[in-house]
């Protein structure tokens, strides 16, 4: 716990002093003190995909960060001390029992950050597409070697920017850092709505309900996780421009809407929350244009390099625009396979039954799936049903008009493509604080609901928990649990502790396998490059194609040999 705090103590620093430094270059107006946090980390992913095409993310991109940052403190120092004194001001302001709130949360959140990651996603791509950005930056035909890593978050590359993967490798904590920090923002506007009685202030501050389910996703550097603060901080600004207190400016909240669709495409509609402040606001905001568009450009050229060195898809995962004249394109039939395997995937559906049904039957199935998934997916839907009926009395029914139509819209999307419950769980915690906020207005109750949610997240933390009655995965039925053992060094950053790698030679390339993991995809923390041995063999057996080394050296990427029986 000790490391993971002194860690978070650099993250403090580094993301704030560039965010303050970035939001000043950028000229964006005075917003709420736990914005640059969000700012700096979007700055910095930037600096690290533009470095990342030519360098690996470790000990020297490290190094130019913290002299950066130096740089910026003593140059905007007056601005940062400024912006250190709203921050302290706003949790000095919390009454006593949201700071002890905060605290308890705090010192859970270490906890749990420096236990044993619990997504098996971790295990598959999270720990690996980090380990290849801090080696070799963006790897040409990455995804030829395992196509998962083609997803390449701007989360991770942002994670692998501030991991100081040179002094030890389990810091991997930055999600527990911004949920912290979301908590802050959560709990401000909660004291705000006690003094004030507003409801659209209630609706961000009763965030903290949802801690004990997000806490799952703290451990491990999951893109999901930012995507659902980035959805409450723009919300709860965009709600503020509705009200008598103007929220944060046009051109934050387009440029955190950026940044949320540069550590995931599905997070696209919330760029019409700032869109929509834009059309209303037209004649004031023209002059913020040509700054926008020149950081959405800026972050759109990134987007498309990274993908077209990784995978040859400049708009990846969509396949048609692909690179030819490359050797290190992924297959089409490869590309083809892992989008219909998302959709087919998250209805539980096979192949086959996919292609025979039509998408209300899918829809339909899609609802009666037994444990958590079908518990979100009906969730949402009964959400939306009762939604307009339940706010039909809110004094500010046009903002939260526009949130269901937003909310419609994603699910729609997903619907056509991969309707994952975690995808719009944003949008469906929103819609359901909404709820409880137009209806629940004492605040004792407030108080009790808050307190009872925040010791849930100890039951889990502390006790063994077996999820055998939310979820089927044999991979996830176990929680991650803290132990003593933890409070000075935190726990490696993969599950796999026991496991034990053998090398394998596949043409003109020696590869690492696990030899006693059993889930299909996972690999651990490895040396690289590493693939289960059955995945490899599946592949070739399936696809008649194998990974191979374009040259010597694995810097130098990878391309897929495509045979057949002939001249296997």
């Amino acid at each position: 716990m000790i490391a993971v705090l002194t860690y978070w103590c650099y993250l403090f620093l580094i993301t704030s002093i560039v965010g303050v430094s970035f939001q000043k270059v950028v000229k964006l107006k005075k917003s709420h003190p736990v914005i640059p946090f969000f700012l700096g980390g979007f700055a910095i992913s930037l600096m690290g995909s533009l470095w990342a095409i030519f360098y690996g993310l470790g000990f020297y991109f490290e190094v130019f960060l913290l002299l950066i940052s130096i740089v910026l403190i003593i140059w905007k120092q007056k601005t940062y001390f400024f912006f250190l004194g709203s921050l302290k001001a706003k949790i000095n302001a919390l009454p006593s029992y949201l700071k002890l709130l905060l605290g308890i949360i705090t010192v859970f959140a270490i906890a749990q950050c420096a236990s044993a990651p619990y997504i098996i996603d971790n295990e598959s791509y999270y720990i690996q597409t980090i380990t290849w950005l801090d080696t070799y930056g963006f790897v040409k035909g990455l995804a030829n070697f395992h196509f998962f890593l083609a997803q390449n978050s701007g989360w991770h590359i942002l994670q692998s920017a501030l991991n100081l993967d040179v002094i030890a490798s389990f810091f991997n904590d930055i999600n527990g850092f911004y949920l912290v920090i979301g908590n802050i923002y959560a709990l401000d506007k909660l004291a705000h709505y006690l003094k004030q009685k507003e409801t659209h202030l209630l609706i961000i501050g009763l965030f903290p309900i949802f801690n004990v389910f997000l806490f799952q996703f703290i451990s491990s550097p999951s893109p999901d996780l930012p995507i659902y603060l980035l959805s409450f901080v723009i919300f709860g600004e965009f709600l503020s421009h509705y009200t008598p207190h103007k929220g944060a400016s046009y051109s934050t909240l387009f440029i955190l809407g950026v940044f949320a669709v540069f550590i995931k495409v599905t997070a696209v509609f919330l760029l019409i929350f700032p869109v929509i402040l834009y059309i209303k606001n037209k004649k004031t905001l023209q002059q913020d244009l040509s700054k926008l568009s020149l950081l959405s450009g800026i972050a759109f050229i990134l987007f498309v390099i990274k993908n077209s060195i990784i995978s040859g898809y400049p708009l990846y995962p969509i396949a048609s625009f692909r690179l030819t004249h490359v050797d290190w394109t992924l297959p089409l039939a490869l590309q083809e396979y892992l989008v219909e395997t998302t959709k087919h995937y998250a209805f539980f559906l096979t192949p086959k039954e996919y292609e025979n049904s039509t998408l209300i039957q899918r829809i339909i199935h899609w609802l009666r799936l037994p444990k958590l998934h079908g518990l979100f997916n009906v969730g949402m839907c009964v959400a939306l049903v009762i939604f307009p009926l339940w706010i039909r009395k809110v004094r500010f029914k046009k903002p939260l008009y526009i949130l269901y139509s937003v909310s419609i819209l994603q699910l729609l999307f997903l619907w056509l493509t991969s309707p994952q419950y975690r995808f719009f769980l944003g949008f469906f915690m929103l819609l359901s604080l909404t709820i409880i906020a137009t209806r629940i207005k004492n605040e004792r109750i407030i108080k009790i609901g808050l307190a009872v949610a925040t010791i849930a997240i100890a039951v889990p933390l502390f006790i063994p928990f077996n999820l055998n009655a939310l979820t089927k995965n044999e991979f996830q039925l176990q929680l991650s649990v803290f132990s003593p053992e933890y409070l000075i060094q935190p726990h490696p950053q993969t599950k796999y502790t026991q496991a034990t790698y053998t090398t394998h030679q596949e043409g003109n390339m020696r590869i690492q396998t696990p030899t006693n993991i059993d889930f299909f995809w996972a690999t651990g923390d490895c040396e690289l490059p590493c693939i289960q041995l059955q995945h490899l063999n599946d592949f070739k057996a399936y696809f008649r194609s194998v990974p191979q080394l374009r040259t010597e050296h694995l810097k130098d990427g990878f391309y897929s040999y495509t045979f057949d029986k002939k001249n296997e």
